[in-house]
């Protein structure tokens, strides 16, 4: 039995034409598909480049046993950021103390999340499904973002996009949610 993959094409990019149906379902929002909205799951460069590399690491296997996970552990591996292993699963305080040792860490930090995110989306919108080891590392992604969100609040109170990212947040963890359901 062989299974239908959905690649985007090049010259169109995001599409719910070229998304797997169960994709289209549960990501409805137009935000899904619009490479560049910093909110969705493929609009930032680190999700539109996991993307990319999601798809053309599908179109290399030759096996019916990919685990995007491993895709993802590789992709991160090769951006090399100083992201320590299992930072996502930390509890806040600990974050936070991570946070303060470096200015940069928290752009490191986001783009390890847009990654997990991305991925799994990425996995959904190209198979129909995701892998269940993924969708955890995706949601605690997302909870780590909303978090992010949080405490760029408290830093920037006068920050406008503050509720539009929370929302998109949430609107993907629910999304997330769904697809184990479907």
């Amino acid at each position: 039995m062989s299974t239908i993959l959905y690649f985007d094409d090049p010259d169109v990019g995001l599409a719910r034409e070229t998304s797997h149906p169960t994709f289209a379902r549960i990501a409805a929002q137009d935000f899904y598909y619009d490479g560049g909205d910093d909110f969705s799951p493929f609009g930032s460069d680190d999700g539109s480049d996991t993307l990319a590399a999601l798809q053309e690491w599908y179109q290399e296997q030759t096996g019916g046993n990919a685990k995007a996970l491993r895709f993802l552990q590789q992709q991160l591996s090769n951006w090399d950021l100083p992201v320590p292993e299992g930072m996502l699963a930390h509890d806040d305080a600990a974050k936070a103390q991570w946070l303060a040792s470096d200015d940069m860490n928290q752009i490191y930090l986001r783009s390890v999340c847009r990654a997990h995110v991305a991925t799994a989306f990425g996995q959904l919108k190209i198979t129909g499904s995701i892998d269940a080891d993924l969708q955890q590392q995706a949601l605690l992604a997302l909870a780590c973002q909303q978090w992010l969100n949080t405490v760029a609040r408290s830093k920037y109170p006068d920050w406008e996009y503050a509720d539009q990212e929370s929302e998109r947040l949430a609107l993907m963890n629910t999304a997330l949610e769904q697809a184990s359901a479907a």
